[in-house]
């Protein structure tokens, strides 16, 4: 068993994961990354993805949710020029469906 890790490195782990967790990694692979990395048992990597957690819960609550909705209409606008100017048409129409289904455009309500 390696040694124990110090605060600091405590939280830089933390952050690390944290940074994974927003990126889109499964549970299954930051565990996985938890294991391989740092040579944690199962039981520490899921505390550790624990705390990570918690720390994008709380950069989420100090966001304003008008904020947030700009942030992705911005990045999605993005993505779907950066297709059509790299030629993958699909991707660009899928950036727009999720822009409309975001913003609420296009939406027919159904009785």
């Amino acid at each position: 068993m390696g040694k124990k890790c110090t605060k600091v490195e405590k939280k830089a782990r933390i952050e690390e994961l944290a940074d994974l967790i927003v990126k889109g990694y499964s549970q299954r692979e930051l565990k996985r990354h938890v294991q391989q990395r740092w040579g944690l048992s199962e039981d520490s990597a899921n505390l550790y993805i624990r705390e990570a957690r918690d720390v994008v819960k709380d950069d989420l609550v100090d966001i304003d949710r008008t904020d947030m909705l700009a942030s992705k209409v911005q990045m999605l606008e993005q993505i779907a020029r950066d297709s059509v100017a790299s030629g993958r048409e699909n991707n660009a129409i899928g950036a727009i469906r999720l822009l409309a289904e975001l913003t609420g455009f296009g939406v027919e309500h159904k009785r």
